[in-house]
């Protein structure tokens, strides 16, 4: 009887993560400037150069991260040396529908970088204080933190709102440079 129990909370747990994550999900694209459909066009050519950079042997696919945004995508990183960016270009430009490739990839052997941050904590910094802006819609942006430099994209409606989520990352210490891929609409 306790092994059903400890089942049915499980499921329960279960069940309520699904439909948290389902709700954040629906909130998020309502909030998204993008048409639905164009939404998921953009995220599937986002899986596909994904599932592509993981395939291959010569990039770490780990270390990329894809978005796409109107047909255009995004490689934010770390690479190992050049030719691994242009393999993961290449993967990307391959993608059917994708109309332009912006990178942001970070050399592993550069030694200009400096030392090493945590990019995670750095990231939830960032998003803290983008939450905490009054009047800023934080879901409209998306944080990448390599090696300490940050990346901003999304699509937003001004560029006021575009110029805040520049000034509220760069406002964060630890932050060595930001890049923004933040379109106006």
């Amino acid at each position: 009887m306790q092994k059903k129990s400890q089942w049915l909370g499980l499921t329960a747990l279960l069940l309520c993560a699904f439909v948290l994550t389902g709700c954040y999900s629906a909130y998020r694209a309502a909030r998204d400037e993008r048409a639905v459909d164009t939404q998921v066009d953009d995220a599937k050519k986002a899986s596909n150069i994904k599932y592509a950079l993981l395939a291959d042997d010569s990039v770490k696919g780990l270390d990329i991260s894809v978005s796409v945004y109107y047909g255009v995508a995004y490689l934010v990183g770390i690479v190992e040396n050049d030719l691994q960016e242009d393999v993961a270009v290449a993967h990307a430009r391959a993608e059917q529908g994708v109309t332009s490739v912006k990178t942001y990839l970070l050399n592993r052997n550069d030694k200009t970088l400096g030392q090493s941050v945590d990019d995670t904590t750095l990231a939830a910094r960032i998003r803290t204080r983008m939450i905490e802006e009054k009047g800023f819609e934080s879901t409209q942006v998306k944080v990448k933190c390599v090696l300490g430099h940050v990346v901003l994209m999304g699509v937003v409606d001004n560029s006021a709102a575009r110029d805040k989520a520049i000034a509220l990352a760069r406002s964060v210490e630890g932050v060595k440079q930001v890049k923004s891929f933040i379109i106006v609409k």
